[in-house]
């Protein structure tokens, strides 16, 4: 007899992935940030790493965040009406349908290298990256069906570990790798590559402690739930059910991840074009940067180098950005079982109350966030990479990336908040319509000399902002009510204004990082008091969390909770 199965809440499940999010984000930022050093691949470099890795974050995204929602939503719903050998039989079929799509896609993108790079391109440097990275597409899709079981079986360890055993693979074999590598051979092109093959052996290794846990721990459903539940419906049957609801989550998913795949497929190849004209200007334009970069660098920047030059500093300034989709998108996922299964029972005060935590938990994050970007992107930006380009160019480009990441870390959670409802077609328009508005953007803004690499940041402000009206209506005519504004959108972002308007009155005390630190410091302490004063939190906030009758009692001692 297997032990007793237990389910976690939302916000149990929710707290176990924001720790495990924050964990992996942390472990990331301990990647990337040296990696784009200068002891390291540098500016140049990490052009050539953002490249390759930009291409590959969407194709991970819909193996690691797409698919696994297709699973666990199917899963959920088994497990909502007691069927349960069709739960076991899901995995197995997704199992094979995860891995086929693991193998095209490897072979799909071995394919897809060489015309890639002619477009985007000139130097052809980025292909070494691509061709370590390639293998990943196969270990990615068997983790996505280990891990869309368990998160339909609101069990998120499995999930959290995993990503976990990825994150730090990818700092001690990526980084290690990259070094070591140009160290040998002063190729940071090749050093770009190295650090790409570390994320392939992350990606092995977490899908063997995935399988490894299955075979160790299984599914806790005791043999009395399976003998009693009804048989399974036909293999042909669930394999349909399963493909017709993963095709347009997984392109759904893609939502955090448009706006890089729109920016690696035409900014370097727009910005290649700009310099057959306007070399002259652009090499103006940024003159303290690249005579910065030469100062440091054994060969001079060419103009055949320079857009890779401005995809890296835009890379750089992503990655910040980034950091806030990636975690409120584990939100979104967490929530997608437990809505889904109010959605099913037509529960609409719990679908409706579920939705404004998603909502809640999501601005509290997210805007503080922003408005540090737009207050002092440029101090954040000299405190992390010190280069001047890295100020010159990169702190623009953040300050208008925080104005996106006030709609991108709440149209992500929506969007699995509709797939959970079942308007995963309306998602996938809306998504849509946003690359649409993302492109035009980008095209019209990346092409005018003036503007160059900022295009692309002002193509993620209007793409995110698109995406979020529409998710938002269209959750509303889903439902017949909208989730509830004041308290889980207008307060947090009082309190996240007024603490951008504290970072950037300390900063104006001095330019050294001691006073960046310190401003940062300030406007955190700024906003959680500020978030009390406003009252914004209330019981049902907490009251899935792990301990959180106690959680309960500290908020209401403390009139935290009023």
């Amino acid at each position: 007899m297997r032990t007793e199965r237990k389910q976690q809440s939302f916000q149990y499940g929710a707290a176990i992935m924001l720790v495990s999010a924050v964990l992996v984000k942390l472990i990331g930022a301990l990647f990337k940030i040296p990696l784009a050093s200068s002891i390291c691949l540098g500016d140049l470099g990490f052009g050539y790493f953002s490249s390759a890795y930009d291409l590959f974050t969407p194709i991970y995204s819909l193996a690691m965040a797409g698919l696994p929602v297709a699973l666990a939503r199917t899963v959920s719903e088994h497990m909502a009406a007691g069927r349960y050998k069709d739960v076991r039989a899901t995995l197995k079929i997704s199992r094979r349908i995860y891995s086929i799509t693991g193998f095209v896609g490897f072979m799909l993108m071995l394919a897809l290298i060489y015309p890639f790079v002619s477009l985007t391109d000139k130097t052809g440097q980025t292909v070494y990256s691509l061709f370590a990275i390639a293998p990943s597409m196969l270990f990615c899709c068997i983790i996505s069906a280990y891990r869309g079981y368990y998160e339909g079986l609101r069990n998120m360890y499995p999930t959290a570990v995993s990503e976990l055993i990825e994150a730090l693979c990818k700092l001690v074999l990526g980084f290690g790798f990259a070094f070591i590598t140009v160290k040998i051979t002063g190729n940071v092109a090749y050093g770009a590559a190295a650090a790409m093959l570390g994320i392939t052996f992350g990606t092995l290794i977490a899908a063997i402690y995935l399988k490894l846990y299955h075979r160790l721990k299984g599914d806790r459903i005791t043999d009395g739930e399976f003998a009693a539940s009804p048989d399974a419906v036909s293999g042909k049957q669930a394999a349909k059910a399963l493909i017709v609801l993963a095709v347009p989550i997984a392109l759904a998913s893609l939502c955090n991840n448009i706006a890089s795949l729109i920016d690696v497929s035409m900014v370097k190849w727009q910005l290649s074009r700009l310099m057959s004209d306007n070399a002259g200007f652009i090499r103006e334009m940024y003159s303290e940067s690249v005579t910065g970069y030469n100062a440091t660098s054994v060969l001079p920047l060419t103009d055949g180098q320079l857009p890779t030059f401005l995809y890296g500093i835009r890379g750089k300034a992503y990655t910040l950005f980034n950091l806030v989709p990636t975690l409120t998108s584990v939100i979104g996922v967490t929530a997608v079982p437990v809505i889904a299964e109010f959605s099913q029972r037509k529960d609409l005060n719990g679908l409706k109350r579920n939705t404004e935590s998603v909502l809640k938990l999501t601005a509290v994050i997210s805007f503080p966030i922003a408005m540090g970007f737009i207050a002092v992107g440029d101090r954040i930006m000299r405190l992390l990479y010190s280069t001047e380009a890295s100020v010159q160019i990169g702190g623009p480009l953040l300050n208008i990336f925080g104005f996106a990441v006030v709609f991108a870390g709440l149209a992500i959670p929506m969007n699995g908040i509709l797939q959970a409802i079942g308007k995963q077609k309306a998602a996938l328009f809306n998504i849509a319509v946003g690359a649409a508005v993302k492109l035009t953007v980008n095209f019209t803004a990346v092409g005018n000399p003036s503007i160059n690499i900022k295009g692309a940041a002002l193509g993620t402000f209007a793409c995110y902002f698109i995406i979020f009206c529409l998710n938002f209506v269209t959750f509303g005519k889903a439902v017949g009510v909208l989730p509830e504004i004041k308290n889980t959108l207008i307060k947090p972002l009082t309190a996240a204004v007024l603490c951008g308007i504290a970072a950037y009155l300390v900063s104006l005390a001095s330019a050294s990082s001691v006073v960046t630190c310190l401003a940062i410091i300030a406007a955190g302490i700024v906003y959680f008091f500020l978030l009390i004063l406003l009252n914004t939190f209330s019981e049902t906030d907490f009251s899935g969390f792990p301990k959180g009758k106690s959680i309960i009692k500290f908020c209401k001692k403390h009139r935290i909770i009023r």
